[in-house]
């Protein structure tokens, strides 16, 4: 189990100090290439802000507004000089602090606001005082993006402006909005104005009632509707177009470009509910086997409506991308629409399996006419479009759609949902995943140049307020925000994590919750054999609360001050609070006084390893996988999804496990989805379910000698699963071959 943030910093200084005589930068991303020169540039007295260049004076006012945020005076003496040099990369900048001031230069616009972004970061660091240097530094992707989803839940105008300032401030480029959805249709579009006055309001759905649910039964107000999105008892909202051309100038003072998403034809229930006649059968469409019904793609009236919608779209958005979506589309209504019939008949489609690739040629097309470029999901890259359009590969298990994309010659934004998929749960192990991620590794050489950017995707299904998006978000969007600048082989995880606290306290500072690394010194279930003192690891910035009693702990619960004694069986509940009193993650600790579980003491004549058995599992829960059909049984020397199952995977390991003497022995488990271990019959680490990737642990208290051992694991899409023991400081340690046996 990973440390707090804090005790990997100071644990890396010293070293970090013995490599680099000169002052560490905590900056993110990190910079290309630093320089230091002699001096130190003194803004005590304050800067005075300016450009020859007219198309700069946006970027003047940011700075200014910024330095002010920072406590720096503009009305002084010290100049800050800004100007593009037309020699640079475009996106990149240099960034020349001396004692006589400081010049900014970049390539384009967007290069300029980078280096804004890099000397508010030294001046986090260093106050007023800050050492001279040079800093030359370009991206290495151009794509750098954040998608919201505010269709699931709406956010205001303000929530979206503050996200646009973290996102100028990490060097993100790109905020893709996901406007239309089942949920609700958030942009007014004049020619359909019910769109807005039906389609973005609904009454409260499965995901709301979730929400409110867990708000109530874990006194979590992140999770719980705001009221001021609540009217005549329906839930939604949107953004008028003068709101919309708001955002959007707020977004590109900041190099923020805006990529609007609106989606077709699937996920269209909004629409489809505003005006019934769209849908294949008139009434205004359902849910159908997996997703809702799409749009009638017989009709002409369709076409007509998208094409409107895009137009006002084209009209509003600067950006030349316009995202059409083209995932999860239920096509079994267009077996049976004879206008999709008809539609197909005339087009020489072949079936009606072939209607989306052809809408979608048809709204490239429109969008090429209009000087537009097409983004959409994996799902479009086999449509036969023109290699101009952009696919995003969202789907990291199914390789086929990205090397379909790349041999078509689509430029691909790199989205895997298993790493830059930020609505998922996280524990200690996540951000060290996302950040280690190497995007495009999946790409071969020939087609590497054709990965123009990655992006880290927020739905928010089950993010109702903007203090859950950033617990969410934050702090992975700054480990994908590296991954976008900076060249890989600069990169280091360690490095990262001791430039972190710093961040993390400006995040706080602005408004923004994050996720605080797990409390430390206990694991999920404890087996304790007598009075034991607990001393938990508290992550910086966050005021610990528990309880004892099982309750859910609240600001008014004991505050963590010191040790906790242990008499016996009993269930600790720890929640951290940020500084402005916001809740983060609940967690549960078990603590069962037990015995020690003899070994067995007749022990049987054993071979190396495990008996595995390979069931063709496609449940939700690990006491059921040996009720599937048994694919295969062999014999596995540690603890791994083998090379040959693929799949549905149940996996059931069983044998025994040698302890060398008497003791508590804590284990955990890795894995996507679900698993269990087992020691002598009793259940000691539970990660069961279906999840995305999830570390639990747990302890029992054994004699030395042999024991009954048992693991189970299933996944379906291909996950990971791994295994082992952990010590007192949280380390994985593997097991041994000379520890199984069957």
């Amino acid at each position: 189990m990973r440390k707090s943030f804090l005790l990997l910093a100071l644990a890396l200084l010293p070293v970090a100090c013995a490599r680099n005589k000169e002052p560490e930068l905590n900056i993110i991303p990190l910079p290309l290439g630093i320089e230091y020169v002699e001096g130190r540039c003194d803004l005590g007295d304050g800067v005075i802000v300016g450009t020859s260049d007219s198309l700069l004076l946006p970027a003047v006012a940011y700075l200014e507004r910024s330095l002010k945020i920072d406590d720096i005076s503009t009305d002084g003496t010290v100049p800050v000089t800004l100007s593009i040099g037309k020699s640079r990369p475009g996106q990149g900048y240099r960034l020349s602090v001396r004692p006589s001031g400081i010049e900014i230069s970049g390539g384009s616009y967007e290069g300029v606001v980078s280096a804004i972004s890099t000397l508010r970061q030294i001046l986090w660091d260093n106050k007023r005082n800050i050492p001279a240097m040079v800093i030359e530094d370009s991206p290495r992707f151009a794509w750098r993006g954040v998608m919201l989803d505010v269709s699931r839940h709406f956010f205001t105008v303000g929530e979206v402006t503050s996200l646009i300032d973290e996102m100028a401030l990490y060097k993100l480029n790109r905020l893709h909005l996901h406007l239309t959805d089942d949920q609700g249709w958030r942009l007014e579009i004049k020619s359909y104005p019910e769109l807005t006055g039906r389609g973005a309001w609904r009454a409260m759905n499965r995901w709301d009632s979730t929400c409110v649910r867990i708000a109530g039964e874990t006194k979590d107000p992140r999770y719980a509707l705001p009221e001021d999105r609540i009217s005549n008892g329906l839930y939604g909202g949107f953004y008028t177009q003068e709101e919309m051309r708001g955002i959007i100038r707020y977004a590109m003072e900041r190099g923020v470009e805006i990529v609007p998403e609106i989606d077709m034809p699937g996920h269209s229930l909004a629409v489809l509910q505003s005006y019934p006649q769209l849908s294949c059968d008139g009434k205004g469409g359902a849910w159908g086997k997996n997703f809702s019904t799409p749009l009638c793609l017989g009709n002409d009236e369709v076409l007509s409506f998208c094409k409107s919608v895009l137009g006002e779209v084209f009209a509003l958005f600067p950006s030349v991308y316009v995202h059409i979506g083209g995932d999860e589309v239920e096509r079994a209504a267009w077996e049976y629409c004879p206008k999709c019939a008809e539609r197909v008949r005339r087009n020489g489609l072949g079936g009606a399996e072939n209607l989306q690739a052809w809408f979608t040629r048809e709204m490239e097309k429109y969008c090429r006419e209009n000087s537009k470029v097409v983004v959409g999901w994996d799902e479009i890259a086999s449509d036969g479009l023109s290699e101009e359009s952009v696919v995003m590969w969202w789907r990291n298990w199914s390789p086929s759609s990205l090397k379909t994309a790349l041999e078509e010659g689509h430029p691909v934004v790199m989205s895997p949902s298993e790493y830059y998929y930020l609505a998922d749960d996280q524990d200690n192990n996540t951000l060290a995943k996302v950040y280690e991620y190497e995007p495009g590794s999946e790409v071969s050489l020939p087609y590497s140049g054709k990965v123009i950017g990655i992006q880290g995707n927020l739905w928010s299904e089950k993010a109702a307020t903007v203090e859950r998006v950033g617990e969410r978000m934050f702090p992975r969007l700054l480990a994908i925000a590296e991954s976008a600048w900076t060249q890989p082989e600069k990169k280091d995880f360690d490095g990262f994590v001791s430039r972190l606290p710093l961040h993390l306290r400006k995040l706080d500072e602005a408004g923004w919750s994050y996720r605080f690394p797990d409390v430390g010194g206990v694991y999920d279930r404890n087996v304790i054999t007598g009075e034991t003192t607990v001393t938990l690891e508290v992550p910086e910035n966050a005021v610990l609360h528990y309880t004892l009693d099982g309750t859910v702990p609240e600001l008014s619960s004991p505050v963590y001050e010191a040790p906790l004694v242990i008499k016996d069986s009993c269930e600790l509940r720890l929640r951290c609070y940020n500084s402005r009193g916001v809740p983060g993650e609940l967690r549960k600790v078990v603590f069962l006084r037990r015995d020690y579980l003899p070994a067995i003491q007749s022990e049987p004549v054993l071979s190396d390893g495990l008996l595995a058995r390979w069931y063709d599992f496609a449940g939700s829960s690990c006491e059921d996988i040996d009720k599937a059909p048994l694919n295969d049984s062999f014999v596995c020397r540690n603890i791994c999804i083998p090379d040959n199952v693929s799949g549905n995977i149940g996996l059931v390991f069983d044998g025994y496990i040698h302890l060398p003497s008497d003791g508590v022995y804590a284990f955990y488990t890795y894995s996507d989805d679900g698993s269990g271990l087992w020691i002598d019959g009793e259940l000691v680490v539970d990660n069961d379910g279906l999840h995305s990737r999830e570390e639990k642990t747990g302890s029992i208290a054994l004699r030395k000698g042999l024991h009954k051992f048992s693991l189970r694991y299933f996944d379906s899409n291909g996950g990971i699963l791994e295994a082992g023991m952990t010590d007192d400081e949280g380390r994985h340690i593997p097991f041994s071959e000379e520890m199984l046996k069957h």
